[in-house]
């Protein structure tokens, strides 16, 4: 029983930080403060 009892917390910890930085480097994305610069062989002059 404590082994499925770690499981499950394992489970639950992973899935909440993988949330966790999914939100946190979408929200940088979109308040400008991550901006990559755009590769040159991506532009069009």
């Amino acid at each position: 029983m404590k082994k499925g009892l770690v499981l499950k917390v394992m489970t639950l910890a992973a899935v909440m930080l993988s949330f966790l930085a999914t939100t946190t480097t979408a929200s940088a994305c979109w308040w400008g403060m991550y901006q990559p610069e755009e590769p040159k062989s991506l532009r069009e002059e």
